[in-house]
């Protein structure tokens, strides 16, 4: 009985040892930082099993060579759905990108790509655009939807009145906003990141998190809005 009751306790600590891990957010064992097609240079940071990008990406062109519009003004009526990023004026947000930049993808696939398969997008190599799964998988190491959240952003006043934790994790989030048919929205208050997993012609999954709570979660929405991207060690 008493041997079963240290297991019990050595499993706890280890649990508890492996949860604390995943929140401390150091840099990826091997790459510290990892280098874009421009010659951007980001951090990283090991989150639980997953070694994530620190920074959003900064990059201005396609890996692949194919043609982007530069901050693009449109409606509801007419969405922009040729690849684009948005230039946000603190450059330390990134820039802002639609689905079919974020995904690399050709203007013909824009609205037809349904496949849910791992893509590179627009990560340097030996990196990818995270898929759903990937990032629910980084939300549970870091607490849950619920909590999640006030770990994922950093201290800093870009924020507005922001529920943060004490101890962050090191993903860093800033809320860069998102780009939409009104202009950029929402920066302060949101942080989103696009996923590689679509939905249907119209619409693709991202991550949210937000200013006043702690929640953190998959979203759907247009593929056609700009938003941040993250990448994920492959």
């Amino acid at each position: 009985m008493k041997k079963i009751t240290i297991i019990i306790l050595l499993l706890f600590v280890r649990q508890l040892i492996m949860a604390q891990a995943a929140m401390i957010g150091l840099p990826c064992e091997g790459t510290p930082t990892v280098t874009d097609h421009q010659g951007f240079v980001y951090h990283t940071v090991q989150l639980g099993s997953q070694c994530w990008m620190a920074e959003n990406m900064r990059c201005t062109t396609s890996p692949t060579g194919k043609a982007w519009v530069h901050n693009p003004v449109f409606s509801v009526d007419n969405p922009v759905f040729k690849s684009y990023y948005i230039t946000v004026k603190n450059s330390q947000y990134g820039n802002l990108y639609n689905w079919s930049a974020a995904m690399d993808l050709n203007i013909n696939e824009y609205a037809y790509y349904v496949s849910n398969e791992r893509r590179r997008g627009i990560c340097p190599k030996g990196w990818h655009l995270p898929s759903t799964t990937e990032w629910t998988q980084l939300l549970e190491a870091l607490g849950g939807t619920r909590k999640a959240g006030a770990v994922m952003k950093c201290h800093s006043s870009q924020w507005i009145n922001p529920v943060i934790a004490d101890q962050v994790s090191g993903f860093a989030a800033l809320p860069a906003g998102v780009y939409t048919e009104d202009g950029l929205n929402h920066t302060g208050n949101y942080a989103h990141f696009w996923s590689s997993t679509t939905y249907d012609r119209q619409n693709a999954w991202c991550c949210g998190i937000f200013s006043y709570n702690s929640d953190s979660y998959n979203i759907l929405d247009y593929k056609c809005y700009g938003r941040s991207v993250r990448c994920l060690k492959d």
